[in-house]
Parts: structure tokens; C-alpha cells; sequence
């Protein structure tokens, strides 16, 4: 099976592909073989957070230096568009999410030759000028190779000019190892697209080795948008009574039931709240969908423009990677972070919990206080299970697992429910956040902030 479609073999159906226009991307701008954004704040700065967690994640599932890097890892990105980026407001091109990826593969300081390299762009055009920058910055990767039959591909880099479905069936013969899946569509991927490969990748609850990124446009649904390449998104209707839409609100209801992959997000989002809360009841929705999957989901908010929120989702079952993600994010942003005060709250936990004290000598601490500091500090949302790595480093099997007991026994932790989706699932607790600060006077922590328009312009002196 090769791994492009039959429009793009040779070089001349290649010059030919770049006067095609009838696709999604073909649709959307560009400044030579760039993508072109107006501004910074949105696509830039997802692009930026990408390249830093795609170093950090493959550094440490690759097996790092202790392993050589040899263990099998892939980066597969579903969009990749062109490579590139163009920002018409500082006038510089920039690498996008595939760009990154290939940059890690084929710009590296470490030996990458486990790392594979999936990229599947559908739209002609923009797969055209993907191998056009590839030629530019990369040129000793193999193009043909890439595009050529899976089993004779040696460099590691795949390219698909396929639609999403066909792509997926050649995915899985590459046998990609501990991978991400980047999805970032030009409105939303399908939850049956999302359920396909979390069910073709995860075994068991919250088996590690698969992560997903999703780019959503929340606020689009709010305000519609005119797509040339389909009929314009009509701003969804503010009453869960379908007798009161108009034709346009039923198909982008519709079309929000595919994103959900069902209909029982309505009641929450269709409702006469303004739109900054249905914006966040839309967002909440779907993390609770992805929570069926994942361990943590960890929605991170982009403000391109005034009045636009873009969302750009981890989804992930590995402890470290959510939060060096936040991390990467308050460096880039400036959002607060999360900096509760250890002293402080094990002097009122020890004041209140006496017990967990019996036998405790010096600096040590009782397995109770660990569980939960550890839940508070490094658990994202407060969402935890008795695998998480960081729980099981606090104590023995056994110890962790009476510390958890004892915890729920007390009202700290509350039973966090998903949809099963096996039949002997793992018990998964949310931390009690209200009983946290009332008990031992610690907040949750802060909501991520986004960087706005006018707060770039101001420190940068540039409009976004």
C-alpha cells in the first residue's frame, strides 16, 4: 500500500496539484508555501507549546540516554497542513505542528531513528507544498520513500495524501509505539474519528503509551463563521427546544453531536447563560468524554483576536506530561501558577488528623499526607487513581492503597464518574475541593488565563 493518493505521484501531477482549489485547506491562505495567519496568539503560540512538549514527551518515551533513545515512539499529526506558518502581523515564517515534528526527526542533537514521523494531509494543495518545504529544509529526507509502499520505508517518515479513514488503516500497520495523535481540523474531529484510535491504543483503563491533542474552536460555535468550504456555521441556538431553531442552529447542532458523539451536551450548552459560561459548560462537556479515555485532559485557552477562545486539549495517561504542559503554558502566557503552601498545610493537617501521626519520627511523613499532597500539588484537577505513578511513589501497594481508603473514608476524595467503558474499570476519585479549603485552607488552583490582544500588544508593541 502506498501512502498517498493517486493525484500526487510525480513530479508533474505535483506542480499540478498547486492550482487545485477545492478542499479545506485549498480554501485558506497562503504567503509561498506557508499557511497565513494574521496574528501570533493563536496558531504561533500553539505551534510553540507543541515543540517544546513534543522534545520533552519523546526524551523521555524514546528511553533516553539510559536506553540510547531506542524505544519506538511516533508522532502522528491527522492535519499537518504545509509545514509552515506565515504571521502577516510580525511578517515571519514559522514552522507549524508538522514542521516541528520533522525538525525533532531530522534536525536532532540525539539519534532519532525510532522516532516515525506520521503525516496525514488530505487537501492536495497543502500537501503539495509540504513536500515543497520539505525539499527547502530538509532535503536529504527521502521523499519518494515517504510516499512510497509502508513495508519499504526506512527513513521513518511518512506522508499521506489520504482522507482521514484510509489513513488511519496504514497508521496501524506502522506499529507506532508510545505515540501522540494530533488532531487540528479547520472546525472539529468527529468523537467517532477520537473513539477509533483511543480504542485501537488503549487496552486497559488508562494504559500509558498513547496522547492525544486536540485543537477545538470553541468560540466559533457561540458566534458562527463563514467557512468557504462549507455553509456558513450558524452560532448554536440558546434553547434545547428544537421547535425553536432555525434551520441553520439544527445543523450546527448536528454537527456539535458529531464532535460529542452524542446529544446530552445540549442541556448544559443550550441555555440562556451568557456566552463566556456556555463557552465553559461546551469545553467541560467534552473533557468529560475524553476523561472516559484519559487520565487527565487539560484544556489550555488561546485568544487570537478579541472576542475568539480556541482551545488546544492534552489528553494524557502519564503524570509529568500534564504538567510540564501547564508549565509550558504559564511560561508562555503568563498565567498564574499553582504554588500552595506546603508548611502551612501540613501543620493544619496534622492538627486535624492526629492519627495519621502515630509512629512518625523527625522529618518523615505519614503515607496519608503524602497521598494527599501529592493529589493536591500534581494531580491535574484534582483527578486521581491508585496507579498514578506519583501516588504509588509515596508508599508501599498496600500503604497507598489504605491511604486512599482512608481519604475517601474522610471526604477528601469523591468518586469521579465516567463512562465505563470496561467491564472491571479502575476506581478514579476527584479531589474534595471545597472540604481541601475549608480543612487546610487551599484553593484549587487557578484557571489557566490566556494571553489577550491588547496584553501582547502592550508588552511586544506589536497588533495581533
Amino acid at each position: 500500500m502506498r501512502f498517498v493518493g493517486p493525484d500526487t505521484r510525480g513530479h508533474e501531477a505535483q506542480t499540478n496539484i498547486n492550482t487545485l482549489v477545492h478542499s479545506q485547506c485549498s480554501m485558506l491562505s497562503f504567503h509561498d508555501d506557508a499557511l497565513l495567519l494574521s496574528g501570533p496568539l493563536g496558531s504561533g503560540l500553539k505551534t510553540r507549546i507543541l515543540e517544546k512538549y513534543y522534545r520533552f514527551w519523546w526524551r523521555i518515551t524514546s528511553g533516553g540516554a539510559a536506553h540510547e533513545y531506542s524505544n519506538p515512539t511516533a508522532i502522528v499529526d491527522m492535519n499537518a497542513g504545509t509545514g509552515e506558518l506565515f504571521i502577516e502581523a510580525t511578517g515571519e515564517t514559522i514552522l507549524g505542528s508538522s514542521g516541528h515534528a520533522l525538525q525533532l526527526k531530522c534536525v536532532s542533537d540525539y539519534p532519532t531513528a525510532a522516532l516515525k514521523v506520521v503525516l496525514v494531509e488530505h487537501d492536495q494543495a497543502c500537501f503539495s507544498r509540504l513536500q515543497n518545504v520539505i525539499r527547502r529544509r530538509w532535503p536529504d529526507l527521502p521523499l519518494d520513500e515517504s510516499m512510497g509502499p509502508i513495508e519499504r520505508n526506512s527513513c521513518g517518515v511518512y506522508l499521506a495524501n489520504l482522507d482521514l479513514n484510509e489513513a488511519l488503516e496504514a497508521i496501524w500497520r506502522i506499529s507506532p509505539g508510545n505515540s501522540i495523535f494530533f488532531f487540528d481540523p479547520l472546525l472539529h474531529v468527529e468523537w467517532e474519528t477520537v473513539e477509533r484510535v483511543a480504542e485501537s491504543r488503549i487496552r486497559y483503563p488508562l494504559q500509558t503509551g498513547t496522547e492525544f491533542i486536540i485543537f477545538l474552536f470553541t468560540s466559533d460555535w457561540f458566534t458562527g463563521r463563514e467557512y468557504s468550504w462549507r455553509e456558513e456555521l450558524v452560532a448554536l441556538p440558546t434553547s434545547p427546544n428544537r421547535g425553536s431553531w432555525t434551520l441553520g442552529q439544527a445543523e450546527t447542532a448536528h454537527d456539535a453531536d458529531g464532535l460529542f458523539g452524542d446529544g446530552e451536551w445540549r442541556e448544559q450548552v443550550l441555555c440562556r447563560l451568557d456566552r463566556a459560561s456556555r463557552q465553559e459548560a461546551f469545553i467541560e462537556e467534552y473533557r468529560k468524554r475524553l476523561l472516559s479515555w484519559f487520565r487527565w485532559v487539560l484544556p489550555m485557552p488561546f485568544v487570537p483576536k478579541t472576542g475568539q477562545l480556541y482551545h488546544l486539549i492534552l489528553c494524557s495517561n502519564y503524570d509529568a506530561g500534564v504538567n510540564v504542559t501547564r508549565s509550558f503554558y504559564c511560561d508562555f502566557t503568563g498565567s498564574p501558577r499553582y504554588e500552595p503552601d506546603n508548611v502551612g498545610t501540613y501543620r493544619r493537617f496534622s492538627r486535624l488528623h492526629p492519627e495519621t501521626l502515630a509512629g512518625i519520627r523527625g522529618l518523615h511523613r505519614p503515607v496519608e499526607w503524602k497521598v494527599l499532597w501529592q493529589i493536591i500539588r500534581n494531580c491535574e484537577a484534582g483527578i486521581c487513581d491508585a496507579r498514578c505513578a506519583g501516588i504509588r511513589e509515596q508508599g508501599t501497594p498496600g500503604e497507598t492503597a489504605e491511604a486512599l481508603a482512608w481519604l475517601v473514608e474522610r471526604h477528601y476524595l469523591e468518586p469521579l464518574e465516567v463512562r465505563p467503558r470496561w467491564v472491571q474499570p479502575l476506581p478514579r476519585y476527584q479531589l474534595n475541593w471545597d472540604l481541601v479549603r475549608s480543612n487546610l485552607r487551599v484553593a484549587k488552583p487557578p484557571k489557566l488565563e490566556p494571553i489577550t490582544p491588547d496584553t501582547f500588544q502592550r508588552e511586544h508593541g506589536i497588533a495581533p
